[in-house]
């Protein structure tokens, strides 16, 4: 009894080791290296130990009889085909990467048990038909339990009203906060829109105080003589030399204030984008509405000819 136990522990043990995924890793690269007696131990090994997938178990079934194949094992090869098999009557061999001699006998396996293979094929389609059937019952007792809770709310005096939010991307690019506004952040949305409105207006500002300091400037050549011998005078707009200063003062703070205001826009955008869900749905309680009124007439028959009645709902 003492070693039954300890068997059993070294099994569980050794189950709770094999990583299902990375245990058909490490057999598929010892079977492409051409270490095909130790892929097929270890696939044997492997499906009597960890919970494997359908495909994975296909997967190590043929990996399994492949090797096999190449070891000169027939009947090793066979029996792993024959399990496969049992998995999916159906399956095919990929003849770009087998063999065509491993496919004859892959082939030659099913064509030997196919009353068996039929059985399965009947077995499977009828475990499909019951998981279908049970997936089906499950959504029915959801929608049954919804209703039920449905009617309850009615029956409490409320209802769940469900609204459901469509929100466009396209408004997260716009500025001004127009995306944080759309997401319901008006906090977040009034800091953009405020800041950036105050860097759009001295940029606005800045660049009407430059316009206001041209003045027409009238300049003389004395190189240049007119017809009647005076020098050439001229008018041209521009900026006065002592109004330099102020020039590159206003025209500081109108790039300034520009590139801090794209560069916040962009921050700003790339907030929203951040924060977008395309759809928002909310729930709120809100009393149920009465039911109307109805009346309903029913017909029946009597002994004597028929009979009339109506109910009324209320």
């Amino acid at each position: 009894m003492k070693w039954f136990f300890l068997a059993m522990i070294v099994a569980a043990s050794a189950f709770a080791q094999v990583m299902p995924d990375r245990e058909v890793q490490i057999i598929q690269s010892l079977y492409d290296t051409g270490k095909y007696a130790e892929a097929a131990r270890r696939a044997n090994e492997s499906l009597t130990l960890a919970n494997f997938s359908d495909a994975q178990r296909i997967r190590l079934h043929e990996i399994a009889g492949l090797s096999s194949f190449h070891l000169g094992d027939t009947k090793g090869a066979q029996a792993s085909f024959l399990s496969l098999l049992k998995v999916n009557p159906d399956y095919l061999l990929d003849p770009f990467a087998v063999p065509p001699a491993a496919i004859k006998v892959f082939e030659q396996v099913r064509k030997d048990n196919g009353d068996a293979l039929n059985l399965v094929r009947q077995q499977i389609s009828l475990r499909l038909e019951q998981e279908k059937r049970a997936l089906a019952e499950r959504e029915r007792l959801a929608k049954e339990q919804e209703e039920r809770l449905r009617r309850q709310e009615i029956l409490n005096g409320k209802v769940t009203e469900r609204t459901i939010e469509k929100r466009s991307m396209l408004v997260n690019f716009l500025p001004f906060g127009a995306g944080q506004f759309q997401q319901g952040r008006v906090g977040a949305g009034a800091a953009f829109a405020v800041s950036e409105g105050v860097l759009a207006i001295l940029s606005i500002v800045s660049f009407f105080a430059i316009e206001a300091l041209f003045q027409d400037v009238t300049i003389t050549r004395d190189d240049l003589l007119t017809a009647d011998g005076r020098p050439f005078t001229f008018s041209v707009r521009a900026i006065p030399p002592e109004r330099r200063i102020q020039r590159d003062v206003w025209t500081g703070l109108k790039y300034g204030t520009g590139i801090a205001f794209y560069a916040l826009w962009g921050v700003g955008a790339g907030e929203a984008i951040w924060n977008h869900q395309s759809e928002v749905i909310t729930e709120r309680e809100v009393p149920a509405t009465p039911a109307p009124p109805s009346a309903r007439l029913r017909i029946y028959p009597t002994p004597g000819g028929l009979g009339a009645g109506v109910t009324i709902g209320f």
